[in-house]
């Protein structure tokens, strides 16, 4: 009966037509604990029987006739993606049935679903039955250290799921996809407040980031500088920095293990934190902001950042928070909004909790079970609560 249920879900999922991007309220279904329970017990009986991979440049599209078809079509039968009623016979033929299924399955894994098993639909169909299975009891252990006691609104940002969502009124306000740390330089998980929004802001680039990807091109170019809207400082004898021209170092003498030299960007059209940021109480350097690389959001897998959260449409962000927490007039928050010159400060009156987590795994408002690529190989913990 549970496999039926399993398979009735995924079928109304299939017919309700949401993408990968829809605002869904997961975090507002009330009994995403037992479902998540359900999926762990449905891929625990899965445990002892065969899963069949395949070849990392495998491509089938609707119609083909392949050898792997009927692995292919065994293993859907078993994620509950393709229904016993869809199959009747074991024929290499990749049937339309069979492409239905391919869809549903890409979407709950946010893979574009186009029903062409290609590179990164064999990646994800070569995840073994075990290992879904530590994503389902990883998630369920996160869920419940992060779920109770949510005052509306708040913010929370998915790790793995690339997406900021913003829960006031148990609805969902505002959904931005969000480019995360590269996994060598994770975005730290952290529960804590959103408290002040930056216009315009500098970026003060951190000495990990200037000495090992800056003093190298400084070496060859001084001029690098200038052309980024960059301004060099050195420390002064008695505190403080003293700003300084690039040209003045010799920086053949100057390694990364010695830089001892601030590098500041400027607001501009070239600076990497675009046009806001907003700050968090962390115990590391990373904060949410804006970016001039608007192209990266149309990408699948977006783990490119040094460690801060980039937001796709951060104004809208800013927006919500300026009329619901800051306190000020209509007349100044278009003020702020119309500034692109200095940089601003908002303190926000009312702080906002924000919640950065690493789900991989989670029920979605369809009672369907969602994965994501665990990015940072926290799931691959062998202790359930590791990653964290």
């Amino acid at each position: 009966m549970a496999r039926l249920l399993f398979i009735v879900s995924l079928f109304l999922y299939s017919l309700s037509g949401v993408a990968s991007d829809s605002t869904e309220v997961w975090l507002l279904v009330p009994d995403q604990k037992e479902q998540l329970r359900q999926a762990i017990t449905h891929y625990q009986g899965l445990s002892d029987r065969p899963w069949h991979t395949f070849p990392d440049k495998l491509l089938l599209r609707p119609g083909d006739s392949s050898r792997h078809t009927p692995n292919l079509r065994a293993n859907l039968l078993l994620t509950g993606d393709l229904a016993d009623s869809d199959t009747t016979d074991n024929s290499m033929l990749y049937t339309r049935e069979i492409a239905a299924a391919v869809v549903r399955f890409q979407a709950r894994h946010a893979l574009k679903a186009d029903s062409i098993v290609g590179p990164r639909t064999v990646a994800a169909l070569n995840v073994p039955p075990l290992q879904r299975l530590r994503q389902l009891q990883n998630s369920l252990y996160r869920w419940e250290a992060f779920s109770r006691d949510l005052p509306q609104p708040y913010i929370i940002v998915n790790i793995p799921d690339y997406t900021l969502r913003l829960i006031d009124q148990n609805s969902v306000q505002l959904y931005l996809r969000t480019i995360v740390g590269k996994p060598n330089l994770p975005t730290i998980v952290n529960h804590t407040k959103l408290h002040t929004i930056v216009f315009n802001p500098y970026w003060y680039i951190p000495n990990s980031i200037a000495s090992k990807e800056i003093l190298p091109l400084l070496k060859r170019n001084p001029g690098y500088l200038k052309s980024r809207d960059m301004e060099l400082f050195k420390p002064k004898l008695l505190g403080g920095w003293q700003k300084i021209s690039p040209w003045d170092v010799d920086w053949s003498t100057v390694s990364a293990s010695d830089f001892n030299y601030r590098i500041v960007q400027v607001t501009g059209p070239h600076n990497e934190l675009g046009q806001m940021k907003f700050l968090f109480d962390t115990r590391v350097s990373q904060y949410l902001h804006d970016t001039k690389d608007k192209h990266l959001f149309s990408l699948e897998k977006r783990a490119f950042s040094h460690g801060c959260i980039r937001l796709q449409n951060p104004e809208d962000l800013a927006l919500y928070l300026l009329q619901e927490r800051s306190g000020l007039s209509e007349n100044r928050i278009e003020k702020v909004l119309a500034s692109d010159k200095d940089e601003q400060f908002i303190r926000l009156k009312k702080p906002v909790p924000l919640i950065i987590v690493y789900m991989t795994a989670w029920a979605d408002e369809f009672s369907v079970i969602q994965f994501r690529e665990d990015i940072y190989g926290y799931d691959s913990l062998e202790e359930i609560g590791l990653g964290q």
